[in-house]
């Protein structure tokens, strides 16, 4: 029985890296650790994810939550993803990290590439991810703070 379980979920992963998310999928087989090595956790809890592919995006996605409440993300059910797989190892451990370590807020890392393939992504913009009954209802981009702050509205 595990033997199945193991292969079920590598097969959904494999899909994932090969294709990223689309209207009706479910909820991704992904293991992420936020900037405190925290487990982050992609549940049926989980109403809008926030998915920021690139430096512009981050920025983006960073001047935007300084601007609202620390506890935004938790009371809307969101989670904020980060792909930090193009960035060099050394600017990782002693730039990005040490900095995103200050945010009160919990932001998933993905470090590695093919993981990011999962997401949908344009240059420069936000993926919006909203999911409802364990299915991906709509996929969005936007590009400017006052869209992703009436997303999380």
């Amino acid at each position: 029985m595990k033997k199945i379980i193991f292969l079920g979920l590598f097969s959904m992963a494999s899909h994932l890296m090969a294709n990223s998310l689309q209207v009706g999928d479910g909820y991704p087989m992904i293991q992420l650790k936020d900037q405190h090595e925290q487990a982050v956790l992609m549940n049926e809890q989980v109403q809008l994810i926030l998915f920021a592919a690139g430096k512009s995006s981050s920025e983006l996605m960073t001047k935007t939550l300084e601007a609202l409440p620390p506890t935004t993300l938790k009371d809307k059910k969101a989670l904020y993803i980060a792909d930090i797989s193009g960035m060099p190892g050394f600017i990782t451990k002693m730039v990005a990290i040490p900095r995103m370590q200050k945010m009160p807020y919990s932001i998933g890392l993905i470090r590695d590439e093919a993981l990011s393939q999962a997401f949908p992504k344009k240059e420069s913009a936000i993926t919006i991810i909203r999911w409802q009954a364990g299915k991906v209802t709509q996929i969005r981009f936007v590009t400017t703070q006052a869209e992703i702050a009436k997303e999380l509205q």
